[in-house]
């Protein structure tokens, strides 16, 4: 199973930010959207991620103060992506790796979604029960 056959049923929506945004309201955006993250998009290309994470280190350092701040002062600007055509098994790797639950998708610089270790797992369990019900048939033609 491939990136791209996550995409297919979950669709391309990403949630976004400006970078000039305040972190307050992407705290907001997160809890109404009840998401994990959003890309920081300047001119429809990413130059960020913000997570609940980033929101929790932030509050962390500066207190009440990190709600007035600027996105960009508190994003992570080492955005890793994915290709669509990623297996599920590279991009949980890349996740564990990494540490993070979020990867956006891109193809040629174009932003095409973003995928969640939620929906990485959902696609992997799918895909164990698909072999499973395989190996079942298999055995009961034999």
């Amino acid at each position: 199973m491939f990136v791209s056959d996550i995409l297919a049923e979950k669709g391309s929506l990403v949630f976004s930010a400006a970078p000039q945004a305040t972190v307050a309201q992407v705290a907001e955006q997160l809890s109404t959207r009840r998401v994990g993250s959003v890309l920081v998009l300047q001119d429809n290309e990413v130059v960020g991620v913000i997570s609940e994470r980033d929101l929790v280190r932030a509050m962390a350092q500066h207190g009440a103060a990190a709600l007035t701040m600027e996105v960009r002062r508190i994003m992570t600007t080492d955005v890793v992506t994915c290709d669509p055509d990623d297996t599920i098994e590279q991009v949980m790797m890349t996740m564990t790796r990494g540490r993070f639950r979020h990867l956006p998708v891109m193809r040629h610089g174009e932003l095409l979604g973003l995928v969640s270790i939620g929906d990485v797992v959902k696609a992997r369990l799918t895909e164990t029960q698909v072999e499973a019900d395989a190996l079942k048939a298999y055995i009961v033609a034999s």
